[in-house]
């Protein structure tokens, strides 16, 4: 199925990515540090943008972020954009921003993205054990 999904594992600068059209996952989770966010998430934000030339039914996309750099919330914020675009057409977008309970730094990051987007926006609160999966070596 077109466009072919996007899954790459997380690594100790940049976070795990599903963009899944078949399965209706489209995520991203971790830490996003890296020296070069706009190269790491470019092939996201193309695959998006085909995607949503013929989205599913609704979109959901749930960011779940440990940290993120500066460079990483422009990213992210630019793919918020590429939603919003789709969005005003009547496409069904919902983003969900979890943050980790006492989390300050990343609930007021999501706070602030809500306050500029012009999509459906929620904001809820994950349990730690959720990245526990996840092995972050520096």
């Amino acid at each position: 199925m077109y466009p072919e999904p996007i899954i790459i594992e997380p690594a100790s600068k940049t976070p795990e990515m599903i963009f899944d059209k078949e399965n209706n996952i489209f995520q991203i989770r971790g830490r996003s540090i890296s020296e070069n966010a706009y190269e790491y998430y470019e092939p996201v934000k193309y695959w998006l943008k085909e995607y949503l030339k013929s989205p599913n039914k609704q979109t959901k996309l749930v960011l779940n972020f440990d940290y993120l750099n500066s460079s990483s919330i422009i990213q992210i914020s630019q793919i918020i954009t590429i939603l919003e675009k789709s969005f005003k057409k009547g496409a069904d977008i919902l983003l969900v921003w979890q943050y980790e309970e006492g989390d300050e730094l990343i609930e007021n990051t999501g706070i602030e993205l809500n306050l500029i987007s012009h999509i459906p926006f929620a904001t809820e609160v994950f349990e730690n054990e959720d990245f526990e999966k996840f092995d972050f070596d520096f």
